[in-house]
């Protein structure tokens, strides 16, 4: 088996929150059932995978995903294998705080306590189900638009909050010396657009711009892959992508090099007439001595990732890009590595013959590139921030 290492104030209230199911298919499992890819430990933390579940074994921290949420539906099942358990579940969390993270909310799963929500320390709101036995299987349904939310276990309403904030961060689990459970944890983000939707002609919202056809595959499990013909790039069908929060998985193989085009003009090459963030094996040697502004997550011969924050090549991970005016915020597997504001002086000038950053376009296509190399992209979805 492999091992990863790495609260009194109480209000009551009814608020009416409406969140809609929408289509089986866009759920995304957030573990599976193998191994914990998609997750990192923070602080001490000891999980492993046992019988196909997520097994919590020790520690004082917590385990979170690698990519972040603001709206979303989450599901998950439980249990508590010991007596006097104590465990959680954050939403909306940063990466600031020790053992736990100082912000966002926690669903605590402790004996006594069980579904209650909690700020920090504080309980916010006090839930009157009692715990299950130990080896006993609890079922969580979590629904967060905006500031509310809604707290439902094995079917039943607990609560409903209208003060969820901040408005986006990552689901975790905490981990507090108590051995715990989990399975069938899985995700609906609310207000995105599914990208790699497929119609019978081909893709719905995404057409070849340049170069082979052929060279860009769905599968049946709705993975993109490029098949390395070098040259081109496949991007949305309308070029109406300026503020938006984009989110994907992404998987190099050794020595591979792609990037993600944003507010491409859908003229000229994307990296200098648009933007083009990085996606590259970061230990490649194929390309000689790689420059910082050449490494995944940043943007192309201009901006450096702040740290490198890239797993090994062939496994996969995930990106978050963020356009929202002037302000480009990119997170490679949940850490976050640029936060640029394209009208400072700095960016009026480009480090080569094109448009500095600041002249560029702030609305365009959307695209990925056909470099050198297979590429393989999933869960590639995007929400229009106005």
């Amino acid at each position: 088996m492999k091992r990863f290492y790495s609260p009194l104030f109480l209000i009551g209230f009814t608020c009416s929150l409406s969140l809609a199911a929408g289509a089986d298919e866009s759920w995304i499992p957030l573990f599976n059932q193998h191994d914990l890819a998609g997750w990192t430990g923070v602080h001490e933390v000891q999980f492993d995978v046992r019988d196909s579940n997520l097994h919590l074994i020790e520690g004082m921290g917590w385990l979170r995903t690698d990519q972040r949420y603001d709206d979303f539906i989450l599901e998950f099942e439980c249990k508590p294998l010991v007596e006097n358990y104590d465990s959680g579940v954050f939403i909306r969390a940063g990466l600031e705080g020790k053992p736990w993270p100082d912000t966002g909310f926690q669903i605590n799963l402790k004996q006594d306590a069980w579904g209650t929500l909690v700020r920090g320390y504080r309980p916010m709101i006090k839930s009157e189900v009692e715990g299950p036995a130990v080896g006993e299987w609890a079922a969580f349904r979590i629904e967060a638009k905006g500031e509310e939310a809604v707290l439902f276990i094995n079917g039943e309403k607990v609560w409903e909050a209208d003060f969820i904030e901040p408005e986006e961060g990552y689901i975790g689990i905490q981990t507090e010396n108590r051995a715990f459970e989990f399975r069938n944890i899985r995700v609906q983000e609310l207000g995105y657009t599914n990208l790699l939707e497929k119609e019978e002609e081909g893709f719905r919202f995404l057409k070849v711009h340049a170069g082979p056809q052929d060279a860009w595959q769905l599968t049946e499990d709705v993975v993109l892959i490029c098949s390395g013909a070098a040259g081109g790039w496949i991007g949305t069908t309308t070029p109406d992508y300026g503020d938006f929060n984009l989110k994907l998985d992404f998987l190099v193989p050794q020595e591979g090099n792609s990037g993600v085009f944003i507010r491409h003009p859908g003229q000229g090459d994307g990296a200098y007439t648009g933007m083009e963030i990085q996606i590259l094996d970061d230990d490649a040697t194929h390309w000689g001595p790689l420059q910082p502004w050449q490494k995944t997550g940043s943007v192309y011969h201009e901006i450096a990732p702040s740290e490198r924050a890239t797993k090994e090549a062939g496994t996969w991970q995930t990106m978050q890009i963020i356009a929202d005016g002037a302000r480009l915020t990119i997170y490679v597997n949940g850490t976050p590595i640029v936060d640029a504001d394209l009208d400072e002086e700095k960016y009026a000038k480009s480090t080569t013959e094109a448009a500095g950053l600041k002249l560029r376009p702030r609305s365009g296509y959307i695209g990925f590139q056909n470099y050198d190399g297979d590429i393989q992209y999933r869960n590639v979805r995007v929400k229009h921030l106005r």
